[in-house]
């Protein structure tokens, strides 16, 4: 008796011609079968590469990017603002799969060229996390000694913003937005049907609480709350031209990052905003 891949097969001095067939085939075959599930290993294994971009305000490193290391099939590189702007460009999805925004980008040496390039890259197709303080970006950007700009195209794009002061849209003022910390939010699914909340329940979050945020009408909204301290949206998607973008206004330290429900949510939302973009 001889072995072979675990299969017995009997050694007779003269084998007939077809026995050889099919040892022939089977051999074949066995080897078809363990290249395609090598190949199909890697394609599975290939990461989702994306870009974190942080700047304007500090947060708990530490913890903040251990959420991401924990997280399987997903690599990732880091940009700071004002200082790396230039990378928020048409072109970036060439080396990246996704942009996740964690910076609060009111730097007044951003030029509005260089805003311009990253509403194109968005508008192009590059999925796009906008999360916590990100939100208040492009709102308190000083032009002088008592003046300051607000951006109009980006709580546009988001579908949200953070106002640091009154400003008028469509002839509408919307007052300040304000925070507090350490809340302990209850969060109820708004979306049970959508992949971003699969397996998600209603939950309680220990996390800075963001009132008065300037909605848009028309986005997505997936999670909400009635915190009298935060405002009813807690997470949203929408979509700026060929990109889609998850927002959420959660995620200020360690006791938020800790938290499974929030790791499931940006793990399933850049997921989603990846595969968004492929379709």
């Amino acid at each position: 008796m001889l072995q072979w891949f675990g299969i017995y097969s009997l050694h007779i001095s003269i084998m007939p011609l077809v026995m050889k067939k099919i040892a022939v085939t089977t051999l074949l075959a066995a080897g078809a079968f363990f290249v395609g599930v090598s190949l199909l290993s890697a394609e599975e294994a290939k990461p989702l590469n994306i870009l974190i971009v942080t700047g304007g305000h500090g947060f708990d490193q530490e913890n903040f990017y251990k959420m991401f290391d924990e997280m399987p099939g997903v690599r990732y590189d880091k940009a700071e603002v004002p200082r790396q702007m230039d990378m928020l460009a048409p072109g970036l999805e060439k080396t990246y799969d996704l942009l996740f925004t964690y910076d609060m980008n009111n730097f007044p040496q951003v030029t509005a060229d260089q805003r311009e390039r990253f509403a194109k890259l968005i508008e192009s197709g590059m999925p796009l996390i906008v999360m916590h303080h990100s939100i208040g970006g492009y709102d308190n950007i000083k032009t002088g000694e008592n003046t300051y700009y607000n951006w109009p195209l980006y709580r546009q794009m988001i579908g949200g913003q953070y106002l640091h002061r009154a400003i008028e849209v469509d002839g509408t003022i919307h007052p300040p937005s304000s925070y507090k910390y350490n809340l302990d939010i209850a969060v109820e699914v708004a979306d049970k049907t959508h992949p971003i909340t699969k397996g998600i329940g209603n939950f309680t979050i220990r996390d800075e609480g963001y009132k008065g945020l300037y909605i848009r009408e028309g986005i997505h909204v997936l999670l909400k709350t009635d915190h009298p301290d935060a405002t009813h949206e807690v997470a949203w998607t929408t979509k700026y031209g060929r990109g889609p973008i998850f927002v959420t206004p959660l995620g200020h330290d360690r006791h938020s990052f800790e938290n499974p429900n929030l790791r499931k949510l940006l793990y399933q939302a850049i997921q989603w905003c990846i595969d968004e973009s492929r379709k």
